[in-house]
């Protein structure tokens, strides 16, 4: 047994995030290619069509190459790491979804769960 719910001890499903700071695809200068170029290269990658596709790049404005200490415009690809690093801020948490309110069998409310009147809200937070 390996420790882990779930797991029969096969390969991988899901191929593990590159967790290692410094990479452009985690940077906060640099513009991702356009997702059909991305999507292009992965059918090509995978077999999936015949059409040669050159591996996508994307853009940063301030990467720093060499010895030289001012930032320059070039493309790049995701893997690919300079000493002007900054972490991407993290993605924005999704908003809730539709809510419905009940109270004795009856709906009371229904909508976007960040339109909930304030009036329903007070009620859970009174102790």
């Amino acid at each position: 047994m390996t420790g882990r719910l779930g797991h029969n001890g096969g390969p991988a499903l899901i191929e593990p995030v590159d967790a290692r700071p410094g990479r452009c695809k985690h940077c906060r200068h640099w513009k991702p290619p356009a997702d059909g170029e991305q999507q292009a290269y992965d059918a090509f990658r995978y077999g999936l069509s015949r059409r040669r596709v050159k591996r996508p790049t994307g853009s940063c404005d301030r990467v720093l190459l060499g010895n030289n200490p001012r930032p320059a415009f070039s493309a790049t690809a995701a893997e690919f790491g300079c000493a002007n690093y900054e972490a991407a801020p993290p993605a924005p948490m999704p908003k809730g979804g539709y809510v419905t309110i009940w109270k004795d069998g009856r709906i009371l409310w229904e909508g976007n769960e960040e339109a909930i009147p304030a009036r329903f809200l007070q009620e859970d937070l009174d102790l």
